[in-house]
């Protein structure tokens, strides 16, 4: 009985402000969609990877894995012979570019080894209709999985022309293989085809080891391990799935707390509603009282009211959440700008536990929000609420200011905590601890700063002499705002600092006049040292600089190291803003340069002897400066190119840096380079201008979900404000009767409610504007250095916060005459008459 009744009054008393319990509804709903949309991308792309990794790694035990260039197929034979390996499968696997556009990862496999560990490679051949197993062995031939040839287009029989090491090379579909659909997209060929199709004679990828029943796994692994050379490892079979995760984690974490913050702004903007409920329902609660219901029964009845809001916000911001993924999944990818999952669609993979905890979460901050009003409502008079109806709300009682203080200084110390998991815990607890020291400082900095204005007008002095004691339902919503302009400001300067950073970054590495690609993408094609000869001679050519990439396998589970090798002199170390920014003299040792990821992730410091693999064996070299790099967030190594030619005696490269002669037309140039590299089919060429602004669009995409974010915690703050203006006028309703009474006109109350709501916005931003700044720098200097490892020079967008800050007070201004407008009508005149 209790319960109906329960449910009863709420369903009467949320119909009886549909408008606004729909707004509640609908920005709780866009929190959760928007971290339920984030945690659901991230989630989709972590589980196909571990899904294609599994799928591709079949019954393998174990992995051994090397640098994207290879090694020694010589290491095959002893491995594969050793009595505790039942069978050994090697692989050649290249991201190959597309003649039509994109890439494609291409396997060499030895179909009669490989079928022993992973049947879907070499099965169902005969049901594609393209002839048995021994078709694997045709150089001209290719099979691809389902999702490959849906992507481009291909059945069997038709042609795939990729771009290879010696040229555009067109293949023969030789069928499809369905058992790899949950593979991703792939084309396997024979091992010794794509060897010599992609200059890869003697060299492997990877051996997939699947030991014989009985086996030590433990001896197994320590006697291989030793057997392997520097710069290849033996991990557990699909091994990739974990460090993929282990790469992404601050991302997605940053993400997913930015998210997080947006969704508990929805609290304040529920205690608004409940608030202007309550406000309005004050004789409700006195009749319940007088009826025998507790305050207790009060506070279940609110907290039921908010529990509803809260489900009915979950469940649709879950809906929209999924949509959103999906779409943005099928559109874009899981990317999201960051560039970790590549820029493919990816499989819809939810997850329901996690989903799940943020709908619980979307709730309980909407009963959180919910129990400030509770404790208000316990505490009215039934006597006076009885005899109007609508009573005001007790103010809720206050935090001290020096509790503020004290949270402010808690957290300091948490600044120099050290990295867990490679999160920025603490830097994380300090945000929270001075948002919070924010939220507390509302009402003693309101009493200050106001209490120093003396404004001559009687509408400004009576609007501000309300603000200076602001109501609990108002100091809360003025709290919501100083939660989301303190995550836009310091959102705000984060970006800026980083942007203008990138801009200079790329002005001093980006510094030829054209860069020349020997394919869009992947890792297939290369430049030969007579290819770059022959640039070099044009005459419209003044200097050539090749570039090549490797990557480094320090250990089984590490993150590789990107190796870039390319010529150094003082403009290169110029460009990357090494410290020391001198090129030291040649010593015994070869010199390399580390970007700030490795120092901090692998201890490397100048002045280090340090060892790094590179073709196949340790090579000693001497750390001679840190260098910036945003574009490896898991570590670079600089290398003088001449020192890696000499130790891998391979001249190819994978990008030229072409200095043109003085007067050159970058149009003319680009002609004769094309002209000079006929076999060069994939041959891209970009003018320095045009890399620095594609680099910044892309940037700034990668940045849109922190837009989102941004965006949607204002627009519930400033929702929150409107509806605690709507519970403050009706409260108010006999403060407005004598004021009409006293000779104000309707139009001159709306002013100095206008006044009132420019000046609650002007205080919430104005706190917010300072706590943005000081966590900015947390962003900046704590997060941003534990999680990415990235210096960034501190640039601040004046003119974007200004605007941001006077569209917060504007708002509040219009939102408050607005909502109150109702309350100020004839109404206010027989609030005075009930009173008599």
């Amino acid at each position: 009985m209790r319960v109906a009744l329960a449910l009863l009054l709420t369903r009467g008393t949320l119909a009886a402000g549909r408008v606004r319990t729909a707004l509640t509804v609908a920005c709780i709903a866009l929190g959760v969609a928007l971290a339920g949309a984030v945690h659901t991308v991230h989630s989709s792309a972590l589980a196909e990877i571990e899904r294609a990794a599994r799928a591709l790694a079949g019954a393998a035990d174990l992995e051994i894995r090397g640098p994207r260039s290879g090694f020694d197929d010589a290491l095959f034979a002893p491995i594969a012979a050793r009595p505790d390996i039942a069978n050994a499968s090697p692989q050649v696997e290249v991201e190959a570019t597309i003649a039509a556009g994109g890439t494609l990862r291409v396997l060499g496999i030895d179909a009669f080894r490989a079928i022993g560990l992973q049947p879907a490679f070499v099965a169902n051949a005969a049901a594609t209709g393209a002839g048995n197993t021994a078709t694997l062995l045709d150089a001209n031939a290719v099979w691809l999985s389902p999702a490959a040839a849906s992507r481009f287009g291909l059945v069997p029989g038709s042609a795939l022309e990729i771009i290879a090491d010696a040229g555009a090379r067109s293949f023969r579909v030789a069928g499809l293989l369905p058992g790899l659909h949950a593979g991703g997209e792939l084309a396997v060929m024979d091992i010794a085809a794509a060897q010599a199709q992609f200059a890869r004679l003697g060299r492997l990828s990877r051996i997939d080891l699947r030991l014989r029943p009985g086996a030590d796994a433990r001896r197994v692994r320590a006697e291989i391990s030793a057997l392997l050379p520097a710069g290849v490892v033996l991990s557990a079979a699909a091994s990739v799935s974990g460090r993929a995760a282990d790469i992404t984690r601050s991302y997605r974490v940053n993400l997913d707390a930015l998210a997080l913050v947006a969704l508990a702004t929805g609290a304040f903007l529920v205690f608004s509603t409940i608030a202007l409920q309550a406000a309005r329902r004050g004789q409700e609660f006195a009749l319940l009282r007088a009826l025998g219901v507790t305050r207790r029964g009060l506070a279940l009845l609110l907290t039921l009211e908010a529990g509803i809001i809260g489900t009915a916000g979950a469940a649709l911001g879950t809906l929209l959440g999924l949509a959103g993924s999906r779409a943005l999944l099928a559109r874009s990818g899981a990317d999201l700008g960051a560039g970790y999952f590549g820029g493919r669609g990816s499989a819809f993979v939810p997850d329901p536990w996690g989903l799940g905890a943020i709908a619980l979460l979307g709730v309980a901050m909407s009963v959180a929000g919910a129990m400030w009003v509770v404790r208000a409502v316990g505490r009215i008079e039934v006597a006076a609420a009885l005899r109007d109806r609508a009573a005001d709300l007790p103010q809720v009682s206050t935090v001290p200011g020096w509790a503020a203080i004290a949270l402010v200084a808690a957290g300091i110390p948490l600044l120099w905590f050290a990295p867990i998991a490679g999160l920025p815990l603490g830097g994380y607890a300090a945000i929270a601890l001075w948002l919070v020291a924010s939220v507390i400082a509302v009402g003693p900095l309101c009493r200050v700063i106001l209490g120093h204005l003396r404004p001559s007008g009687p509408v400004a002095a009576l609007a501000l002499a309300q603000v200076r004691h602001l109501p609990g339902h108002l100091a809360a919503s003025v709290a919501g705002i100083v939660v989301s302009a303190s995550l836009c400001v310091a959102m705000a300067i984060l970006v800026s600092s980083f942007r203008v950073t990138l801009e200079e970054w790329l002005v001093g590495v980006v510094g030829a006049d054209v860069y020349a690609r020997a394919a869009a993408s992947g890792d297939g094609a290369y430049f030969s040292d007579a290819d770059q000869q022959r640039v070099a001679r044009l005459p419209e050519v003044a200097s050539v600089e090749p570039l090549r990439y490797d990557r480094l396998v320090l250990g089984e589970r590490d993150a590789p190291v990107s190796l870039i090798a390319r010529p150094i002199d003082a403009r290169i170390l110029a460009g990357f803003q090494a410290e020391p920014p001198a090129v030291p003299p040649r010593g015994a040792l070869p010199s390399v340069w580390v970007s700030e990821a490795a120092r901090d992730l692998r201890g490397w410091h100048p002045g280090d002897a340090i060892r790094i693999p590179i073709a196949g064996r340790e090579v000693d070299v001497r750390v001679a400066g840190v260098i910036r790099d945003y574009a490896r967030t898991w570590g670079a190594v600089l290398l003088e190119i001449s020192e890696y030619q000499r130790l891998t005696g391979d001249a190819r490269a994978n990008d030229l840096a072409i200095h043109l002669r003085k007067g050159v037309d970058a149009r003319q140039a680009h002609a004769a380079i094309r002209a000079a590299l006929p076999a060069s089919p994939g041959l891209v060429l970009e003018d320095a201008g045009e890399i620095r602004r594609l680099s910044l669009a892309i940037f700034d995409r990668s940045f849109a979900v922190t837009y989102a974010l941004e965006a949607i915690a204002i627009a519930i703050g400033l929702a929150g404000v409107t509806s605690s203006f709507a519970a403050l006028a009706w409260s108010r309703r006999r403060e407005f009767g004598v004021l009409r009474y006293m000779g104000l006109t309707r139009r001159e109350i709306l002013a100095m409610l206008a006044v009132e709501g420019a000046a609650a916005g002007a205080l919430g931003a104005t706190i917010g504007l300072a706590s943005g700044a000081a966590i900015s720098l947390v962003l900046v200097h704590v997060v941003n250095r534990q999680s990415f490892h990235w210096s960034l020079d501190v640039h601040w967008p004046l003119l974007p916060l200004a605007a941001l800050m006077a569209g917060i007070v504007a708002t509040c201004a219009l939102g408050a005459r607005a909502s109150a407008a109702f309350a100020v009508r004839h109404e206010a005149v027989l609030a005075v008459k009930d009173d008599a």
